[in-house]
C-alpha cells in the first residue's frame, strides 16, 4: 500500500484539532474516498498506519497520531506479582467460601508510584455484602487482631496504622475491573485508582499531592484504559469528581468521550 492511498496530508488535515480520534472516524475517513472498502482492507489500512509510525494505539479502539520521528514509548501491561501471605488468604477464602465472590489485592502494590514510600502494606478484600461478616469470623479466628471489617477513618487511624499487613473487609462493587493472577481474583489497575480516590477514610495516606503523582506514574507506566476507569467511576457515582481531579490536578491527557465511541 502506498502513501498516496493512505491520503497521509488529508488524514492529519481532518483530525488536526483532536488529540485522539476513535477507529469509527478512521473508517468513516477512509470510506469516504473508497466507498466500497471492505473490513479486510481497512484493517489492513490500520495495519499500515501503525507500522509506518503514523498513529498510536491509546486504548481499544483509540488512537493519536505520533509525531513521527522517535519511537513511541511503549506501556506494559500492569501484571501484580503477590506475597505468600496473600496467596494464604486467598485460598483460605476460596476453601471455605467456595461460592462467594471476591477480589484481594495489596496495598504495596501502589507504592512503586509514590514519591514517599509507607512503611506498611494493607490487604484489601472486597467480598459480598452478603458473606462479609461471615468472612470476617472466619478469617479473625485465623489472623487474630489483623482483620478489620468496613473499618472507617478513625478505626484506621488508632488500630489499623500500628498493625502492618491488616486484613481490611470492604464492599465488592458489582461490575467491578478485575482479572485473575495465579489463581487469584483481583482487581485490574483501573479499579485500584477508581477505589483509591473514592475511598479517603482508608486510603488517605495515598491522597494529596500523592495522589496526583500516583495517577500520573500509572499512566505514564501502565497500558491504562479510561474507559474502564469512567464506567467504574460511574458505578461508584464518582466519574465527574475523578475527571474533574484528573483534568485539574494531572498533567494526563484525557479522551474525549464523544471521540472514544466506536
Amino acid at each position: 500500500m502506498n502513501d498516496l492511498s493512505l491520503y497521509l496530508p488529508e488524514l492529519r488535515g481532518a483530525f488536526s484539532g483532536r488529540k485522539f480520534f476513535a477507529k469509527g472516524d478512521l473508517r468513516s475517513f477512509y470510506q469516504k474516498r473508497s466507498p466500497a472498502l471492505s473490513e479486510s482492507a481497512f484493517r489492513r489500512i490500520l495495519y499500515a498506519l501503525e507500522r509506518r509510525d503514523q498513529i498510536i494505539p491509546v486504548e481499544a479502539g483509540v488512537y493519536r497520531f505520533s509525531n513521527g520521528h522517535t519511537t513511541p514509548h511503549v506501556l506494559k501491561k500492569f501484571v501484580p506479582s503477590f506475597s505468600a501471605e496473600l496467596h494464604q488468604i486467598a485460598h483460605a477464602v476460596k476453601t471455605e467460601f467456595p461460592y462467594a465472590d471476591y477480589l484481594i489485592w495489596e496495598t504495596r502494590l501502589i507504592h512503586e508510584f509514590m514519591l514517599h514510600q509507607p512503611g506498611q502494606s494493607q490487604f484489601v478484600l472486597e467480598t459480598d455484602k452478603e458473606v462479609s461478616e461471615s468472612v470476617f469470623n472466619f478469617l479473625n479466628g485465623r489472623f487474630v487482631n489483623r482483620v478489620f471489617l468496613r473499618p472507617d477513618w478513625l478505626t484506621f487511624e488508632r488500630y489499623i496504622l500500628t498493625r502492618p499487613d491488616s486484613i481490611l473487609i470492604t464492599p465488592l462493587f458489582t461490575q467491578s475491573p478485575r482479572q485473575k493472577v495465579e489463581d487469584v481474583p483481583t482487581p485490574k489497575l483501573e479499579k485500584i485508582l477508581v477505589d483509591v480516590f473514592a475511598n479517603e477514610e482508608i486510603f488517605y495516606i495515598f491522597h494529596g499531592e500523592e495522589l496526583a503523582h500516583i495517577f500520573e506514574a500509572v499512566f505514564e507506566r501502565y497500558q491504562v484504559s479510561q474507559k474502564a476507569i469512567f464506567r467504574y467511576a460511574q458505578r461508584r457515582k464518582m466519574d465527574q469528581k475523578i475527571r474533574q481531579f484528573i483534568q485539574k490536578k494531572t498533567k494526563i491527557q484525557l479522551i474525549q468521550l464523544k471521540e472514544a465511541d466506536e
